[in-house]
């Protein structure tokens, strides 16, 4: 038997290369790059801010309540008088003005004359404001009033209202 010649056929195999330039030249691929890399950024800022905001937020709001309590206790236990009267004090805020940074506590205030061991309160309510100014002087802090017929008047600037 004969034998038949085997006809050999080699097949050239293409290998397509990947060509990546389609795809970082289009502008939806550096908008996305931009955004996720943008995103991160404010992840860890962020991240960060809250551990650190978390640490003086919890001191920052101790502080604040102290300071409160101080002021009210200040205010009621100061020897406050109007027209030779003494008076009924309650605080009502502190604050920091805008204009020269001075802090500040308000407060309502009302004369009164004692009767059968009661408090009578002698006229309206009126409002005061004592600035806590720094006085180089004498090396400490001073003091100066101010009273306002506006019962809500505060100077500009941070002001926190008892409630």
């Amino acid at each position: 038997m004969a034998k038949k010649a085997s006809k050999s056929t080699k097949t050239k195999t293409q290998i397509a290369q990947y060509d990546p330039k389609p795809i970082l030249c289009h502008p939806s691929t550096w908008i996305a790059a931009v955004l996720l890399f943008a995103l991160l950024v404010v992840y860890g800022v962020s991240m960060y801010g809250f551990k650190t905001l978390e640490r003086n937020t919890k001191l920052e709001t101790a502080e604040l309540a102290t300071f409160g309590h101080i002021i009210k206790s200040y205010i009621n236990d100061m020897e406050f008088t109007s027209n030779d009267q003494p008076t009924i004090k309650q605080a009502t805020g502190y604050g920091v003005s805008d204009e020269d940074g001075v802090l500040y506590a308000t407060f309502d205030f009302v004369p009164y004359i004692v009767e059968d061991n009661n408090r009578i309160p002698q006229g309206d309510m009126r409002h005061g404001i004592i600035y806590f100014q720094w006085d180089p002087e004498r090396n400490t802090y001073g003091h100066a009033f101010s009273y306002h017929d506006n019962a809500s008047y505060h100077p500009e600037g941070t002001y926190v209202k008892f409630e």
